[in-house]
């Protein structure tokens, strides 16, 4: 062995003798390593970092373990944002040589990670980035105290396992959870920061890779994205996204003109074959039913100050039923290449089984932001030969619209009415558009809008009633609606009926005058919640009002006078025996009605009947009383004659008990006493007639049909049906 060697062996081992030994002295001090490394991340995110226990060992490579790990919330306030039970990471051997502490293979085993938002209106996810300045003053911190060597904290690359992430935002009312079964990211001390995350959401699973910038630096540099994350759902393929671009800290100014943020030139994308496998993920999304829906965006911008570059956006087919019963959108397209194009839509679709569509656009791509200013609209809802023309100016501040044309058809959906040959010409200003959308209430919706408007149709049809010659005029205005009259013919009868709303302090007020209208009776059945024990076309003549926020406040002070009459209905056996009691004759199914009417007062929550009658083949009835709407309580005082042939039975009843169960029972006759009269035939005599003039207050309105010739029954017959004998 040569001098030469020699000497550069001992000199070697010398060097190693000192400079380990100094390593190893620092790296025992668990202290030691703990204040820095809590000091280093002070400095770097403005969090408290606490750890429990920190062992450090220096063979057979050198390592450290933390337990009880955690990282405290914004300004220290509220919940930890990361909690840790156990740290593992590898200490890189020659960085030391250099008083640099630089981990690697960092492993964080079921990690909890909670960002949640604060009372100072921010949320634990947001982290104040620093420039290189302040960055070189944050590694000054981490520096020995007088005459003890000066370190540096860094991170290679890390890996977790089985992380939980939640956030919780109750102000923009936002939650989540996410679990993460394993997720790396390496480069963190270089140029490049390589990403490889893994997670689940109940069905769904997913996967993000791609590259960033140096994270650890991120808000001094530029930092560059590309990112690519896919999607399953129950095993297949859901669907793909991906982002690309950089993001950029702009510190606020010195002088105070403008505010810092990041800044960002973005680029995004992604698509989905059923937009419904997107819920797996968003379960709060609540998304409807839809395929090949995909999307390709630019924007730049600071903040929430986006400006759109360019807009793709595609959908092969959305069921819009949850929101228009009967309605769905077969295509939608949404364009823009630049931000001075005009955004381009078209739609086809269909309601109510009607094919329609609709072209047009909607301002400059460059008016689309958080806070856009007002767009201008033109669109065209095109369905056959029909045309309604949209045009107008539509943002969140404010709306204006006008609206002509035509359509050959209107029928969203079976349980409404349905529309032929519908005309508009209207216009609509809503003065705060945002306002509109946040209304709840029909006071609030017509205080947000404004507008006159003529609608007409050839024809209506609804639940088998048929309308021809349908015309209104509608207004609104400082939140008071007018629609003075809407018109009709139908059963060879001319129908009007006036409606009008105003604001009071106490909630709007309605009035409602109906000098006739007809309405089939299913739907005020259905309106009223009563079972469907009548059938036939209702004839309402009447004028009510009242007021109120809610709806037990309307019904509470509704006031005025109703008339109600059919004919040639048709009422259930059911409803015939629950007000008659034993005094009904045997029947079941349905039996037809001549003719039905009744006329009423409101007041003090009370409908107080002055007149109800009805003619049937086997029943004729009279009476009068009251039910308490609020709850449903009868007090009916009725005059029933059953009639068989040319034979017939007479009795008094009182229904008492409620409207979904009443209670009836034989009442006293004018001199006190219970009794049924058997005989005194008075069938020669048409009581419809009369009893319709009642309860139309004199309005003209359809005839009872002829009443059939009856066979005769022998009386035994007559005193069985009345229950008399068994």
């Amino acid at each position: 062995m040569g001098l030469k060697r020699k000497i550069g062996l001992l000199a070697g081992a010398a060097a190693l003798l000192v400079g380990g030994g100094s390593i190893i002295s620092a790296t025992q001090d668990a202290d030691w390593l703990r204040v820095r490394l809590v000091n280093a991340v002070q400095a770097k995110t403005g969090r408290s970092l606490h750890i429990g226990a920190l062992h450090v060992w220096i063979l057979p490579y050198p390592w450290v373990e933390a337990r009880d790990v955690t990282l405290s919330g914004a300004d220290g306030l509220g919940e930890n944002v990361l909690s840790i039970g156990q740290v593992r990471a590898r200490l890189s051997l020659l960085p030391l040589f250099s008083h640099k502490v630089i981990f690697r293979s960092v492993s964080l085993v079921q990690p909890r990670i909670r960002l949640h938002h604060v009372p100072n209106g921010e949320t634990d996810r947001r982290v104040q980035a620093i420039t290189q300045d302040q960055s070189n003053a944050a590694d000054d911190t981490t520096g020995a105290e007088p005459g003890q060597l000066h370190w540096n904290i860094g991170l290679a690359d890390c890996t977790l396992t089985q992380a939980d992430i939640s956030w919780e935002d109750p102000q923009a009312h936002r939650s989540g959870a996410v679990t993460l079964s394993r997720a790396r990211l390496t480069g963190l001390d270089g140029v490049m920061t390589d990403w490889h995350v893994e997670g689940e959401k109940g069905r769904g699973r997913f996967v993000l890779t791609g590259q960033t910038g140096p994270l650890l630096s991120a808000g001094s540099v530029p930092l560059p994205l590309a990112l690519r994350v896919a999607l399953k759902v129950d095993g297949r393929d859901a669907g793909m996204a991906h982002l690309d671009g950089a993001l950029s800290w702009v510190q606020p100014s010195s002088v105070g003109v403008g505010d810092g943020g990041w800044s960002y030139r973005l680029t995004a994308g992604g698509s989905v074959a059923q937009l419904a496998d997107l819920n797996v993920f968003f379960p709060h999304a609540a998304l409807p039913a839809g395929q090949n829906v995909s999307v390709d965006l630019a924007v730049d911008g600071k903040g929430n100050q986006p400006a759109f570059q360019r807009l793709h956006a595609r959908i092969g087919a959305l069921d819009l039923g949850r929101w228009l019963k009967g309605a769905a959108v077969t295509s939608l397209s949404v364009d823009a290449n630049s931000p001075a194009d005009p955004v381009a839509l078209h739609l086809v679709g269909q309601v109510g089984g009607q094919p329609v569509s609709v072209a047009g656009s909607a301002g400059v791509l460059g008016g689309w932001s958080a806070r856009p200013q007002d767009l201008p609209v033109d669109l065209a809802l095109e369905q056959g030969a029909a045309r309604l023309h949209v045009r107008g100016v539509a943002g969140v501040a404010h709306s204006a619209l006008d609206m002509q044309g035509e359509l050959e058809e209107l029928a969203p959906d079976v349980a409404l009415p349905a529309l032929q040959g519908v005309r508009v010409n209207a216009h609509v200003d809503a003065p705060d558009t945002l306002g509109l959308l946040k209304a709840r209430g029909v006071g609030q919706v017509l205080g947000a809008l404004s507008g006159v408007g003529d609608v007409s149709a050839r024809a209506l049809t609804w639940q088998g009633a048929g309308w021809s010659g349908v015309v209104a005029h509608v207004v609104m205005q400082a939140g008071q609606l007018s629609l003075a009259p809407l018109t009709a013919q139908g059963n060879g009868v001319v129908q009007s009926v006036r409606v009008d709303m105003a604001p009071t302090a106490d909630g709007p007020r309605f009035a409602v005058q109906a000098s006739p209208i007809m309405l089939p009776l299913p739907v005020v059945q259905t309106w009223l919640g009563l079972p469907q024990d009548m059938r036939g076309n209702l004839l309402v003549v009447g004028a009510v009002s009242g007021q109120g926020q809610d709806a037990v406040t309307r019904r509470q002070t509704l006031s005025g006078h109703l008339g109600v009459s059919v004919v040639d209905g048709g009422v259930s056996a059911t409803l015939i025996k629950a007000l008659l009691g034993p005094q009904a004759p045997r029947l079941k199914g349905w039996m037809p009605v001549r003719c039905f009417g009744a006329h009423m007062q409101f007041g003090d929550d009370i409908a107080h009947i002055d007149r109800l009658g009805l003619q049937s083949e086997f029943v004729q009835l009279d009476g009068s009383g009251s039910v308490a709407m609020g709850s449903g309580r009868l007090d009916l005082h009725l005059s029933p004659r059953i009639q068989l042939g040319g034979a017939s039975a007479a009795s008094n009843v009182r229904v008492g008990g409620t409207i979904s169960a009443p209670l009836p029972a034989l009442d006293t006759d004018k001199s006190g006493r219970y009794g049924v009269t058997i005989g005194g035939d008075d069938s020669s005599v048409d009581s419809c007639p009369a009893l319709l003039s009642a309860a139309r207050e004199g309005v003209a309105g359809p005839a009872a049909p002829a009443r059939k010739s009856g066979k005769g029954e022998k009386i035994m017959n007559l005193l069985q049906g009345l229950g008399l004998f068994r």
